[in-house]
């Protein structure tokens, strides 16, 4: 006796918390018992206009979301004391306690990605920044919603905490920036380009080699670092990734000899300011000349700047107008707007 006494007590205490937490499989089931009730009340009552199950649930819906057309309700005494004493209240508040959840939800979700704890894992062709300076980070971030496709979102992935979250991105905050966990939730594995660039070259190096390890094949990787030699150390591990170095030294004595060239090389490298940026894109047409190909860029109002084989390590430039472009290479070019390969091809 004493056991079904403990079982039930057990039952009615975990029915108890899970009303208390609002689950949605018992509030389900609430909204389920107190419809069937309804139902079989209202045909006690003799209530046939009401009888039809699919009539009942157009009926018993429109009372739930407090809109009452009037086109049905009950027609005699009993059904409509049941409609005022139990179906009115239990409908009415089960609508509400739905929408109370559902906002609530909606609310946790956009509390969690403001602080850094969403999960953009499921997404795919993402852009993915990660690593944050407070100066250069928010100019990267213009430089690519300057370009930023409508079908791609980015991600940023960083362990100091925004308080000022730039709406156009997506904020994951973690421990670390190598953390398998942060960086599954930042999207890595699905991203279709990774930006890497840390408060130091040590983090860099340590970010580029965990992101290389989850990114796909097709993802573009690029890292920024300070000193060269850590840059040849990655390339030794990771030669697929592009490395970007900093040039500040080397351009304070560019600009000392050569008056405005750090002026033209900035001007290329940003897309917000008007006139001519660099660009570039890989030629999936026929086999040309460099030649045949400088014509047509300049008919389009750009100048083809440099080609890079496919497969090869870098870009040539001060080509002979008789080298061939094959399908798979890239051009870089510069022009006040980006180019497409079928505009370039059908000229």
């Amino acid at each position: 006796m004493l056991l079904p006494r403990m079982k039930l007590a057990v039952i009615f205490d975990r029915a108890f918390h899970a009303m208390a937490d609002m689950h949605w499989r018992m509030l389900g089931g609430l909204i389920l018992f107190h419809a069937v009730s309804s139902w079989l009340l209202l045909a006690i009552a003799h209530e046939a206009e009401l009888h039809d199950p699919l009539t009942f649930f157009y009926w018993y819906a429109t009372t739930a979301y407090t809109v009452g057309y009037g086109d049905l309700s009950p027609q005699g005494v009993g059904g409509r004391l049941i409609t005022a004493l139990w179906i009115f209240p239990g409908a009415i508040a089960a609508f509400t306690t739905v929408v109370a959840k559902v906002l609530a939800g909606i609310g946790d979700i956009w509390r969690a990605r403001r602080s850094g704890k969403g999960d953009y894992s499921r997404m795919t062709d993402t852009i993915l920044l990660v690593g944050y300076h407070p100066v250069r980070t928010p100019k990267m971030v213009e430089e690519l919603c300057a370009e930023l496709n409508r079908s791609q979102t980015l991600v940023l992935l960083t362990r100091q905490a925004v308080a000022d979250v730039d709406p156009r991105i997506r904020y994951v905050q973690t421990d670390s920036l190598t953390s398998t966990t942060g960086l599954t939730r930042a999207g890595a594995a699905s991203a279709s380009r990774i930006l890497i660039h840390a408060s130091n070259d040590a983090d860099t190096l340590t970010a580029t080699l965990a992101v290389s390890a989850m990114a796909p094949d097709a993802a573009h990787i690029v890292c920024f670092f300070d000193d060269a030699d850590s840059a040849r150390l990655l390339a030794q591990h990771c030669p697929g990734v592009e490395i970007v170095l900093s040039s500040a030294p080397e351009m304070l004595a560019r600009a000392a000899r050569d008056p405005g060239s750090s002026q033209v090389i900035s001007a290329l490298t940003s897309h917000l300011d008007e006139g001519a940026t660099l660009f570039s894109l890989r030629w999936a047409g026929a086999g040309r000349s460099v030649g045949d190909l400088t014509q047509r860029f300049l008919q389009h109002r750009a100048t083809l700047l440099a080609h890079q084989p496919d497969g090869a390590d870098s870009p040539r430039f001060n080509l002979a107008p008789e080298t061939d472009v094959e399908h798979g290479d890239r051009l870089f070019y510069v022009s006040a707007a980006r180019l497409s390969q079928p505009s370039l091809a059908g000229s």
